[in-house]
């Protein structure tokens, strides 16, 4: 397989016609649909339909398609990162920030990093439980910051700070709630769904969620804030980092609930992590010495 191959492949399916393909990508009609025919004898699998007018992709076409564009799309990376490590400049430091980490603790630290070295450029995404650590293992970023999910020999981590987490909801619905007692009764939430935050690790279940009630309704949602508008409209209940809802707090649009036989609120470290086996680069090497420097114990790096 040549990338020119699939160049010449996706070109067709993106243009609908080999003539197309020819004119887009500056080849001629017949090196085209060699290119074509050269992946579909080296897979034995046919790419397109041809018996229509236009050519139709199969279903094992369609699904070759699909990882192509992806590979094409790295190819694209790598041949920009090598023009621009030919020009002298440096790679981007890869981050991926556990959502629920996005605390001012977290930003002014990673802020004086910037400021402190402008010339590095920062490249961050961010994701939830289990997700942050899968960034890690499938190298798409060099250190992350989040909870000790799914940490074990491989990582090395360093805690950085807590936060607090609390169970709350909206004034409205928690007078529904038939309660005298000072804690909700399990069974008395089984009827309003409890708000959680997609696990987005690709093997992801909802065994990534620790503190979820056995039995009653359940909500995902993609972040945190559709999860704080979706409270402060009286759809349901959930435990919220509380810096995200500190406003809410303050002016009781939020209320905190204790509910029994359940962690209604607790500090949850949070730990910058890197891969053992892992090389690390001169940008990141920089980053976690610094923030090293501001854990409260920075001279310990935690193995499990």
């Amino acid at each position: 397989m040549k990338l020119d191959q699939l160049r010449a492949f996706i070109a067709v399916v993106e243009t609908g016609s080999f003539r197309s393909a020819a004119d887009s990508i500056h080849k001629t009609q017949p090196g085209i649909s060699a290119a074509v025919k050269a992946l579909e004898e080296q897979y034995g699998i046919s790419l397109f339909d041809r018996n229509s007018y236009r050519p139709t992709l199969t279903a094992e076409g369609h699904a070759f398609f699909l990882q192509s564009k992806k590979l094409m799309s790295q190819v694209l990376q790598l041949e920009n990162l090598g023009h621009d490590l030919a020009q002298g400049t440096e790679a981007p430091l890869q981050l991926c920030l556990s959502q629920m980490a996005l605390d001012d603790n977290c930003m002014m630290r990673i802020k004086a990093f910037q400021q402190q070295h402008s010339d590095v450029t920062l490249d961050i995404t961010t994701d939830h439980l289990y997700g942050v650590q899968e960034k890690l293992a499938k190298d798409k970023c060099e250190i992350a910051i989040g909870p000790r999910y799914g940490l074990d020999d491989r990582h090395a981590f360093i805690e950085l700070n807590k936060i607090m987490m609390i169970t709350v909801m909206s004034p409205e619905l928690l007078a529904t709630v038939n309660t005298s007692d000072t804690k909700i009764k399990q069974q008395q939430l089984y009827s309003i769904p409890q708000i959680l935050v997609t696990n987005t690790a690709a093997n992801a279940s909802e065994n990534g969620h620790r503190y979820v009630l056995p039995t009653g309704k359940r909500w995902y949602v993609n972040d945190f804030q559709i999860k704080k508008n979706l409270l402060l409209h009286g759809f349901g209940w959930a435990r919220m980092p509380k810096h995200y809802i500190q406003s809410e707090l303050d002016n009781k649009q939020l209320i905190p609930i204790e509910v029994e036989n359940f962690t209604s609120q607790n500090q949850l470290p949070i730990f910058m992590i890197r891969l053992r086996h892992q090389t690390q680069s001169y940008q990141a090497n920089l980053f976690w010495e610094m923030m090293r420097g501001f854990s409260p114990s920075p001279t310990i790096e935690t193995d499990l």
